[in-house]
């Protein structure tokens, strides 16, 4: 298993705690690679999580400062497990999904790393698992773009 992290680089203490929780209780007992990149924030805490829990760990870098460096970096890493066996994607949003992202050879995050990266893995046919960091209710997946929900959508048909 090949296990490829996306995330905010800021975190608030109370998603730090979150994440944690998600880590010690589900995260942590896959037996899998994992790979990040090299941002502050959630990639930090997996590079440390990764050393916690004993785990394989594949940094992937930024190759210069303009925003199409850190889209390449992380499409570079969605490409390094897509074709590897059993590849998921485990993103931890901040926020629902911008306007006008969409699954495709070169999304448009509208300025969200996370869902570029949710985009493009969707795209390359990855398996994604959604822990979000914004307010959810309980069984509620409105917040979920509709490329991202496995249910076929349903349109009414007109008798006439």
């Amino acid at each position: 298993m090949q296990i490829a992290f996306t995330g905010p680089r800021q975190l608030t203490k109370a998603q730090e705690h979150e994440i944690c929780k998600d880590f010690a209780y589900f995260i942590s007992n896959h037996t899998a690679d994992w790979h990040v990149g090299d941002a502050l924030g959630l990639d930090d805490f997996v590079r440390r999580a990764a050393g916690y829990y004993n785990k394989q760990l594949t940094v992937y870098e930024v190759e210069g400062k303009q925003k199409w460096h850190f889209a390449a970096r992380s499409k570079r890493m969605i490409d390094a497990i897509a074709d590897l066996e059993n590849p998921w994607l485990y993103a931890f949003p901040n926020k629902p999904c911008p306007n006008g992202c969409k699954p495709c050879k070169s999304p448009n995050g509208g300025g969200s790393g996370t869902w570029l990266t949710i985009a493009y893995a969707k795209y390359r046919g990855v398996q994604i698992y959604l822990f979000p960091l914004f307010e959810t209710k309980f069984g509620d997946r409105s917040w979920m773009p509709e490329w991202l929900t496995d249910e076929p959508t349903h349109e009414q048909l007109s008798l006439f």
